[in-house]
């Protein structure tokens, strides 16, 4: 919470009144140290047709409780009212400057502007909560206004001073000094009993039960599950599959075709991906272009896969428009793609075939010549030496 503004910072800030103005005696006293000389305020000035009233919503309260004041102006159309400061009373004679303030103000809400039918003033409201710390009668000074009429003639403008009686919370028959704090107790644990710590042993012993349970039940599925996973189809059959999906959705294109290509060019480049078994989908297009040709495996012309990827590009990437005869030429130059891998994956089937019966040619062939090879020469030595003997 904000202090309030005391007497001293307004006898620096506020200006002496206009000439010609009419003044009016207002002066209200700093909460000062007890022996100290207390600051007045300069005269404030009321110039007609102005009219100041205070009005709270209680006049009676306890110590602390909140109060709410609202302070009316009635000014001329075309005039400004400022809020400069607010006041806070005297402190009560014998109390020291270190017993605390008297007042505590809230933050400030903006002025309130309504204006009058038919009479040509605005009606300017400004809402101040406090809290007072005094107990007894406590006069709370109206705050400062700067007021400046619509001629450019100015004037410090006070609204009356509040009365509120402010009621004590202690005891009737005691004094602040008589009310000591209440001595301090001990805290007292209370000891843990059998049925505290059988508690706390089925409690562990059931979250280690659960756990178990669910690691075990993990293990019986990891299994069960790698075995019910299929082997995923042959490449050629995937892209194939992929195909006829996206020529039901090419017959019926319209609007952003970006998902379309997207599809067509991630079917297309698994099917290089798995036949050839290089990373193609992490390839762009220039880079799939250029490393199929350095490898030997790039597709005939008649494949035409550049324009195929390229052309996807500019409707992904460039947002080109695309009709359905372009989708079509799409999916043909797929079916291309498709017709020359499976030609290609035939090959290396019977190459791989070819190359396995040679290899057990070469296994059949090798006891029988090793049967017939002709003895070696020591051994020949020594089988007619052993003869002569």
């Amino acid at each position: 919470m904000r202090r309030a503004l005391l007497l001293p910072c307004l006898v620096a800030v506020l200006t002496a009144p206009a000439p010609g103005s009419m003044a009016s005696p207002a002066t209200a006293a700093t909460a000062d140290a007890p022996g100290t000389r207390r600051a007045t305020l300069l005269p404030a000035t009321v110039p007609p047709p102005i009219v100041v009233t205070s009005t709270a919503d209680r006049t009676t309260a306890a110590v602390g409780e909140r109060v709410t004041i609202v302070y009316s102006s009635r000014i001329p159309e075309g005039a400004t009212l400022k809020l400069e400061a607010l006041v806070s009373p005297a402190r009560p004679e014998g109390q020291s400057a270190t017993a605390g303030f008297v007042l505590d103000f809230e933050p400030v809400e903006a002025l309130s502007v309504g204006k009058e039918k038919s009479s040509g003033l605005v009606d300017v409201r400004q809402t101040v909560r406090l809290a007072v710390f005094v107990p007894g009668e406590t006069r709370i000074p109206g705050p400062v206004f700067s007021y400046q009429g619509p001629d450019g003639a100015t004037a410090v403008v006070r609204p009356p001073e509040v009365t509120l009686t402010v009621s004590s919370r202690l005891p009737a028959d005691q004094e602040p000094e008589q009310v000591a704090p209440k001595p301090e107790r001990p805290v007292r644990i209370p000891g843990r009993g059998p049925w505290f710590w059988g508690s706390i042993v089925a409690a562990v012993l059931a979250v280690a039960g659960f756990v178990w349970w669910l690691v075990k039940g993990r293990k019986k599925k990891a299994p069960a599950a790698v075995e019910s996973a299929a082997p995923p189809p042959p490449p050629d059959v995937e892209l194939e599959s992929a195909l006829a999906a996206l020529a039901a959705r090419a017959a019926a294109l319209e609007g952003d075709a970006r998902p379309f290509y997207t599809e067509l060019t991630h079917a297309t480049k698994r099917f290089l991906e798995r036949h050839l078994g290089q990373p193609v989908l992490e390839w762009t297009t220039f880079e799939t272009v250029r490393r199929l040709r350095e490898t030997g495996a790039e597709p005939p012309r008649e494949v035409a896969l550049p324009e195929l990827l390229t052309g996807a590009d500019r409707v992904k990437f460039g947002r080109a428009e695309s009709t359905r005869d372009d989708a079509a030429r799409a999916l043909e130059n797929a079916r291309q793609l498709l017709a020359w891998g499976r030609v290609r994956m035939a090959a290396q089937a019977a190459a791989e075939k070819a190359a396995e019966k040679a290899q057990e040619k070469t296994k059949a062939r090798t006891p029988i010549q090793a049967a017939a090879k002709p003895p070696e020469k020591g051994a020949a030595k020594s089988r007619g030496a052993e003869a002569g003997r």
